[in-house]
């Protein structure tokens, strides 16, 4: 009894070790993940001169660079523009996806299998900067908010992770619909779409942080229009050299005695970029996972 009582010491040593170093390193891990975001938030609200040093909490505490991106900035503008591209981009792009999806998983479609590879062709390979330019421009979307939306409408993608949810449903809903009277639009719509539910958030997660960090299609089609530059661009800019615009000077956001510096101002205007990731996401992050996994795994 006594070896026995040796070996299980032994064993519950060698576990205690195995946590304890588990538990530092996941805690290291964690530090290493989370205090960017802690040293984003202080510097962003400390008024004093914070170069190479660890914060923890701010030095000098103020909140003058918020006030000054919310009032002397086309903070509010750039902010309703990427709201407004956020939100009705995935709507959008979910409608188009989803029927799409339906369509390419119907087995009685002509030429499916030469759409699907098209698709799939279209996924990999594109015709490069200048030639999408070149469309944008003859289709007259240049200087216009539908830039944002309408070349972004398809995500092959999520058309081909819905079209495997929807084939991965049962044959028979659909067959009882039939016979009931329903047409392919009501099945689409009335059966098919609720029970997308899943992937469909997941698709939508994906759209609304790919719309929210855009900023290159601004560069490229909005650049001089300063009533649709959205706020990842307003930011860019900042961050690259201190500039809304070349006429805009963001030095002179520093002047007239306030109390904060201009990295204050970059932070503030990064923390508030983040906030609509950091809301979003905790509330789809269950149909994300659910969806990827239903929308990928056969049995």
């Amino acid at each position: 009894m006594s070896i026995t009582s040796k070996k299980i010491r032994k064993v519950s040593l060698n576990d205690i070790v195995f946590i304890t170093c588990n538990t530092i390193l996941m805690l290291l891990v964690i530090l290493a993940t989370f205090y960017p975001f802690v040293y984003m938030i202080m510097l962003s609200v400390s008024s004093e001169n914070t170069f190479a040093k660890f914060l923890v909490v701010p030095l000098g505490f103020s909140l003058e660079a918020y006030r000054s991106i919310l009032t002397e900035l086309n903070f509010l503008d750039g902010l309703k523009i990427s709201v407004a591209r956020s939100i009705i981009g995935p709507i959008c792009t979910i409608v188009v996806v989803f029927m799409s999806a339906y369509v390419l998983s119907r087995d009685e479609l002509v030429f499916r299998k030469f759409f699907s590879r098209y698709v799939i062709f279209a996924m990999y390979f594109t015709a490069g900067i200048l030639p999408v330019y070149v469309n944008i421009s003859d289709l007259h979307l240049t200087g216009s908010f539908w830039v944002y939306i309408l070349p972004n409408l398809v995500s092959v993608f999520g058309l081909i992770l819905i079209r495997a949810f929807i084939q991965e449903l049962p044959k028979s809903l659909e067959e009882s619909a039939f016979i009931d009277g329903a047409s392919d639009f009501q099945v689409a719509f009335k059966i098919v779409f609720p029970l997308c539910v899943p992937v469909l958030a997941a698709i939508t997660l994906f759209e609304f942080i790919n719309q929210w960090n855009a900023f290159g299609d601004t560069l490229l089609y909005n650049s001089t229009r300063s009533e649709l530059f959205t706020l990842q661009y307003i930011l860019s800019n900042y961050l690259k050299n201190g500039t809304i615009s070349s006429a805009t000077d963001m030095t002179a956001l520093n002047q007239g005695g306030k109390n904060f510096t201009l990295e204050s101002v970059k932070m503030a205007m990064t923390v508030t970029v983040c906030i609509p990731i950091l809301l979003v996401y905790p509330f789809l992050q269950k149909y994300f996972i659910k969806g990827l996994l239903l929308g990928a795994v056969k049995e």
